[in-house]
């Protein structure tokens, strides 16, 4: 395809001495190549040359564009260029189906032209004996049209010759900075007998493979989320329940600590479950603890810490780093630095009772590793497309992004992967049935015959959650005796020795402040 085109330039201010045109290849230009390029002013031809000298052009090559500069005496006013040069694979080879076919299409004017305001504009396609623009089906329209930044121009004026070979495109309006002009010719399938181009059969191999890498996305979407799915079942779903379980039990099923089960519920030690293990402790003669008004002091009795559990000796052993007694704030924020020591001993219970195979925290961490690793994976298989496949895959993120949502599907679902044995699956039924109990206890019994079950039962209302609601509840009945090993503000009036169970005369409290051990967890 043979291309010459005019500049008409006015020159205002300084001299000009230069211009430049900037010629578009491959992909973005609709072509293969751009050759035999020349320049001339009035009929006199430039020589190419990089002497920057007047008279002379000098091409140079970047990426898929070519730049055409060209030098000339200072100049003001109306000055006319001419370029010539031959498009190689110009045409857009189509198919013989309805409604398709070969095409020329091409911008005169690109939307970075340097010329500012463009007043007017003018293009004339001459087709080859023979060959004559197609017509819309139905109609005598030729599907000849302009555009302007690919959306069609009204504003040009377009006229075909009779016989078909000559389409001239034509506009007085101006035309902006940033503004395109674009033409279009489309012509019979196979009247020129012309293979497609080489960058056309790359754009439909892109886009060929660009299909695939979508539909490989599309199965890693719904695969991935699904087979975490199925992992769950597999591996993370708890056995069905083989027994038949009552909706309230009103004793402990066994005599698993307060901590272990709160943990066993949620399969996560809070701090709900610890503060629990102090109650517990408390309630079973090992410490007391006494209201100072702006604080609380925890006094150690003389009751050997032999027959407890690994993380109550611990507990015990951090509470009081060997001494009779300590406050509660001159534990701030030293506790905390024991609680990860804590909780995996807790999570250890679970799996020295055989209700758990592997500790719950372990499980998650290892499934949140496997997401990161699906992660990183997702990083490596994007690089590696791209490296691959480079810029002619328009959907080369779409794996990446697919096999990130899996990752983060695996992430969510982490978090439910530890699976309970048989013997825990019961377990936790059961302690479900007790915490029901003890939620909705004035359902089942009068409070004022059970208040007895107050202190007995607050660490495990504690460790369930319900500490609020069960201390709510019992402050309203006058026969709920103060626990024998908490001292509240003000009948404290000394100093408690170890294993000291003095109580209030007159009626029990009806008003029993619960301690908060939030400065122990170093928030």
């Amino acid at each position: 395809m043979e291309v010459v085109e005019t500049q008409t330039l006015n020159f205002s201010g300084a001299p000009f001495t230069y211009g430049y045109r900037t010629l578009r290849t491959d992909r973005a230009g609709g072509n293969d190549n751009i050759s035999n390029i020349s320049v001339s002013e009035n009929g006199r031809e430039y020589e190419q040359s990089n002497s920057q000298q007047p008279g002379t052009y000098r091409i140079s090559r970047s990426g898929d564009e070519i730049t055409v500069d060209w030098y000339f005496d200072p100049a003001l006013g109306e000055r006319t260029y001419t370029f010539s040069y031959t498009v190689e694979g110009g045409v857009n080879v189509g198919t013989s189906e309805q409604g398709d076919g070969d095409q020329i299409f091409w911008t005169v004017i690109p939307d970075d032209h340097p010329s500012g305001i463009i007043n007017r504009r003018r293009a004339t396609v001459h087709l080859p004996e023979g060959v004559y623009p197609q017509k819309y089906t139905g109609t005598n329209d030729y599907l000849v049209e302009a555009y302007n930044n690919e959306i069609v121009d009204p504003a040009v004026n377009i006229q075909v010759s009779e016989d078909g070979r000559t389409i001239s495109y034509s506009s007085d309006r101006p035309l902006l900075p940033g503004d395109s002009f674009d033409v279009r010719v489309q012509f019979p399938h196979g009247i020129l007998a012309i293979p497609a181009s080489q960058w056309q059969q790359e754009m439909q191999r892109g886009e060929a493979l660009s299909l695939g890498v979508l539909v490989m996305a599309l199965a890693i979407l719904v695969g991935g989320p699904l087979l975490v799915l199925l992992l769950w079942y597999l591996r993370g779903r708890d056995p069905e329940l083989t027994v038949v379980v009552p909706e309230y039990i009103t004793e402990p099923p066994d005599d698993l600590p307060p901590a272990v089960v709160g943990t066993l519920i949620d399969e996560k030690v809070d701090m709900e479950d610890i503060i629990s293990t102090l109650l517990d402790l408390g309630h079973r003669g090992y410490l007391t603890m006494v209201d100072k008004k702006n604080d609380y002091l925890f006094v150690r009795t003389d009751k050997s810490a032999r027959d407890l559990r690994t993380y109550e000796q611990h507990f015990l052993k951090d509470v009081f780093e060997g001494k009779d007694e300590r406050t509660l704030n001159s534990m701030r924020y030293q506790f905390a630095d024991n609680l990860p020591g804590l909780r995996s001993e807790i999570y250890q219970e679970l799996v020295n009772e055989g209700l758990v195979d592997r500790s719950p925290e372990s499980v998650r961490k290892s499934y949140g590793c496997m997401a990161m690793f699906i992660f990183f994976a997702a990083i490596a298989l994007f690089v590696s497309l791209s490296t691959l496949l480079g810029g002619t895959v328009s959907t080369i993120i779409c794996p990446a992004l697919a096999l990130g949502v899996t990752g983060l599907a695996l992430v969510l679902t982490a978090r439910h992967m530890p699976q309970k044995t048989a013997k825990g699956t019961e377990a936790a039924a059961k302690w479900n049935a007790f915490r029901n109990y003890l939620e909705h206890i004035e359902r089942y019994q009068d409070l004022e015959e059970s208040s007895a079950i107050f202190d007995k039962y607050l660490a495990y209302a504690t460790a369930f959650g319900l500490e609020q609601s069960w201390i709510h509840k019992f402050s309203k009945v006058e026969s709920t005796p103060v626990p024998t090993w908490y001292y509240p503000y003000p009948i404290y009036m000394g100093h408690v020795g170890g294993g000291s169970t003095t109580t209030s005369s007159g009626g029990g409290s009806a008003n029993v402040p619960r301690p908060s051990l939030e400065g122990m967890s170093g928030n």
